[in-house]
C-alpha cells in the first residue's frame, strides 16, 4: 500500500486536463453569467425540442463551489490514473457516454445540472478495477477501493436529496454508473474502437526543407 498524490498540471493527461478547465469555466459562466449558463442546463422541453447539446453540456453547471472543488480533486486524482490505463479515447467516450445516458435518464425526472453523474461513474469504474486494493484516505486511514467508493456514493446521493428533496432524481444522479459497468467489464480487451480524440495540448511539430533548386526553405 503506497500514497500517491495526483501529477502537477503538466503532467494531467490530456482528456483530464480539458475536463478540469472545462468544469472550471462552467462554474466561472454560471457565477458571472447565469443567462448564459442557462442554455447549458438539461432541460427536458428544450431537448426534446432539438437542444440536444444540453444531454452533454449540463455536466458544467455547477453553483456550489463545495461540490466543484470537491469534484475537481476527483477528476484530478481519479483521471490521471485512469486516462493513462484506459487511453485518452476511450476514457474520452466513457465520461461523455455516462454524461449522456445519466442526462437520458434525467429528461423523465424534470432535468438537472451537474458533475455528479458523471463523477460517481469514474469513481464506480475506477473501484470495478480493483476493488480489493488498498488506499490511503487523506493520507492516513487505510481503506480499499470498495470502500472509497462506498462513502463517496454516500456523500453524493445523500447530498442530492438535501439539495433537490427528491427519490427519482436518484435515477438522474446514479444514471451513468452502468456505463461505468460496461466499460469495465464488456469493453475490456475485445471491445469497440473508438475514434481517435485530438489532443489540443499537444505541440504541432514543423519540419523545414529545403528544395535546394530555388533556395526557398519551405
Amino acid at each position: 500500500m503506497r500514497f500517491a498524490g495526483p501529477p502537477g498540471w503538466r503532467r494531467i493527461p490530456p482528456v483530464t486536463r480539458a475536463l478540469l478547465a472545462l468544469v472550471a469555466a462552467g462554474y466561472l459562466l454560471t457565477l458571472g453569467w447565469p443567462v448564459g449558463a442557462a442554455w447549458l442546463v438539461l432541460a427536458p422541453g428544450a431537448v426534446l425540442e432539438g437542444q440536444v447539446w444540453r444531454l452533454l453540456t449540463y455536466a458544467f453547471v455547477n453553483a456550489s463551489i463545495g461540490g466543484v472543488l470537491f469534484g475537481l480533486l476527483l477528476f484530478w486524482s481519479l483521471g490521471s490514473e485512469m486516462e493513462p490505463r484506459w487511453g485518452s479515447r476511450r476514457f474520452a467516450y466513457f465520461l461523455a457516454t455516462a454524461t449522456i445516458v445519466a442526462g437520458g435518464f434525467g429528461i423523465f425526472v424534470g432535468g438537472g445540472v451537474g458533475i455528479s453523474p458523471a463523477l460517481l461513474a469514474l469513481i464506480f469504474a475506477w473501484m470495478l478495477e480493483g476493488p480489493s486494493q488498498s488506499l490511503l484516505f487523506f493520507g492516513a486511514f487505510p481503506m480499499t477501493r470498495l470502500a472509497f467508493a462506498a462513502i463517496a456514493l454516500v456523500l453524493v446521493v445523500f447530498g442530492e436529496l438535501e439539495g433537490s428533496r427528491s427519490l427519482p432524481r436518484l435515477l438522474f444522479v446514479l444514471g451513468g454508473l452502468p456505463v461505468a459497468w460496461l466499460f469495465t467489464r464488456r469493453f475490456r480487451g475485445g471491445g469497440p474502437r473508438f475514434p481517435r480524440v485530438r489532443n489540443p495540448f499537444r505541440r504541432r511539430r514543423l519540419t523545414v526543407v529545403d528544395s535546394g533548386s530555388d533556395s526557398r526553405v519551405h
